[in-house]
């Protein structure tokens, strides 16, 4: 997939809320695996994360580019190791980026110039402006003026 049919299928789902992943997964395997790459954009490569940045980084992305979706930074976590999108040593205190599936890899390089913050908070905003656009319609119909 390019990164352009990637960046629209992000998009699409940045104006949604209240996605979880467990029904993406179940469901939606492209999706899921888009949002998994998405969060895994967030962490550096050869970097070394503690718990806590771990947590202070997934509750930053949760309220951004991940704002879509219904689950906590701990939810999120679980997710990214047990998807081996993240690499947690056997002792829960060093975290890195890991050893995802082919799919959801090469989603993430699909996506390693885009500002996914950027892509997200634009696609929110053009959804925003184009439901206060369909209201000003409406509210016009209702009033009998000219659209």
């Amino acid at each position: 997939m390019n990164e352009a049919a990637v960046l629209d299928r992000f998009a699409a789902l940045s104006v949604r809320s209240g996605l979880s992943l467990g029904m993406l997964r179940a469901s939606r395997i492209a999706d899921f695996n888009l949002m998994l790459a998405v969060a895994s954009r967030a962490f550096a490569t050869g970097r070394s994360y503690a718990e806590g940045e771990v947590n202070d980084v997934l509750r930053d992305w949760l309220a951004h580019e991940g704002s879509m979706l219904a689950v906590d930074h701990v939810e999120l976590r679980r997710w990214l190791v047990d998807c081996r999108v993240l690499a947690r040593d056997d002792y829960g205190h060093a975290y890195a980026l890991g050893a995802p599936s082919a799919d959801i890899a090469a989603l993430a390089a699909a996506l390693s110039g885009a500002d996914l913050r950027a892509h997200g908070d634009a696609a929110r905003l053009r959804d925003a402006q184009a439901r206060e656009e369909r209201k000003r319609q409406w509210m016009a119909r209702e009033e009998g003026q000219p659209t």
